[in-house]
């Protein structure tokens, strides 16, 4: 440890004796590590990190199956047999955006809202703040209007007081009592689904097309598999019901099956071999970086060739400087790591703000605990890659050549009147402490 603190310390001493040449490849630097901790960012709040759901390795999205679409909208009496009939589920899931019309609370106003079957929250394992989620007598046809609302219109409207609880919201000319409260960070990434300032029951809608077997109406589905359930046995098992529906309903299923796509799988889509794809690009540009930062280390080492030589002289080993060298490298990388991670930051943000609709899961890309330990990873492995080369060039350089042009140019220096043997003799004292 004590050689550790050394080389450290005069690592320090030697980057702050070259003040332009640390500031350029410091930032060098930055610029390649931050544009991989930025994309590792998204990277991982995209593809790596699970969804914020319980269990969600068992959640699994569905759709209808037709000639034309292997993902389509699901009638509703055809989910219902789904419902019932299948043996992977514990259970599924049904839901459709909508509009409505809210008056009653001020100026009328038209708030997004989503049709859900009473499964719907307790599938995602989605608890409300206050009160409970739909009871299913409440999803049917005739029961009592009831409505669940997001944190913010909770906020909006009734700033947030726990009396919300069994007040009336008219929507669409229809008095709905709430009996609930969504999560702030509550969202689901899915075909047809969008952010809610409402949710009603969907079984209570009774519009004939809705309950038409031949349309889908925008609506679809999710579901938990049981435990001990695969993909492969749930898609068997819905492949079958499929079939069984087509039989039974020829005039309205024939042709038609059903679609399983596991939940990330559905939400992350086709933005995966992109993302892949960036992150290979922006470790080019590092790998680019740390050859410029290779050719300015080895550009300076002409003028430590009399240095590294004097310490050879004296007895240090050849991977006694290669590691003096490494550390010198691993601080100019950390320096240019620390930096870049404040560019991806900066860099996230504003990215974020432009592209939240593009990129699936935005609201989950940030810095966290995996994204620090990448860009560790990331400055240590630059630091070694373009310090390693310099390193051991200067370790095998010629001791004696390098001795003897340092004797002439001792002799030019002394004849302009500088005490060079005394200059070189303090430096030699203090090395000889040192190692």
């Amino acid at each position: 440890m004590t050689t550790l603190l050394q080389d450290l310390k005069y690592g320090l001493r030697m980057l702050a004796k070259y003040p332009g040449f640390t500031a350029v490849a410091v930032l060098t630097l930055a610029l390649g590590i931050g544009a991989n901790t930025a994309i590792f960012s998204v990277v991982n709040g995209v593809l790596l990190n699970p969804l914020r759901y319980t269990e969600p390795d068992r959640l699994v999205a569905l759709y209808s199956h037709q000639a034309t679409f292997t993902r389509a909208s699901i009638p509703y009496p055809n989910f219902l047999d789904w419902v019932r009939d299948n043996h992977s589920f514990s259970a599924l899931a049904a839901y459709r955006g909508d509009n409505f019309n809210l008056i009653g609370m001020g100026e009328p106003e038209r708030v997004p809202a989503e049709m859900i079957s009473a499964s719907f929250f307790p599938v995602l394992g989605v608890k409300p703040v206050i009160g409970r989620a739909f009871l299913p007598e409440e999803d049917q046809v005739g029961a009592a209007p009831v409505v669940l609302i997001s944190s913010g219109f909770w906020n909006r409207k009734f700033a947030s007081s726990p009396e919300v609880l069994g007040k009336s919201l008219t929507l669409n000319g229809k008095a709905y009592t709430v009996v609930g409260v969504i999560p702030a960070d509550f969202h689901y990434t899915g075909d047809n689904f969008h952010r809610s300032d409402v949710y009603v029951p969907i079984g209570q809608w009774n519009d004939p097309t809705f309950r038409d077997r031949r349309t889908g109406m925008g609506m679809d589905a999710v579901g938990r598999l049981k435990p001990g359930v695969t993909f492969e046995q749930a898609n068997a098992d819905m492949e079958a019901l499929g079939r069984h529906l087509a039989e039974e309903y020829p005039q309205a299923d024939k042709g038609t099956g059903i679609t399983l796509i596991p939940l990330k799988q559905n939400v992350v889509g086709s933005i995966r071999p992109f993302l892949l794809m960036l992150l290979a690009a922006v470790g080019f540009v590092l790998l680019i970086a740390c050859v410029n930062v290779a050719n300015l280390l080895l550009a300076r080492s002409t003028a430590r060739t009399q240095e590294l030589a004097i310490r050879s002289a004296l007895g240090a080993s050849q991977g006694r400087i290669v590691r003096q060298l490494l550390t010198e490298s691993l601080l100019l990388a950390l320096a240019g790591g620390g930096l870049g991670l404040l560019l991806a930051a900066w860099g996230l943000q504003g990215a974020l703000k432009v592209l939240p609709d593009a990129l699936p899961r935005a609201e989950e890309v940030h810095l966290d605990g995996r994204v620090l330990l990448f860009m560790l990873a990331v400055s240590a492995l630059a630091g070694i890659l373009f310090g390693l080369a310099p390193a051991l060039k200067n370790s095998q350089s010629d001791l004696h050549e390098t001795l003897k042009e340092g004797g002439r140019g001792a002799s030019g220096i002394a004849r302009k009147g500088f005490s060079w043997s005394w200059k070189w003799r303090w430096r030699l004292s203090c090395w000889r402490a040192r190692d």
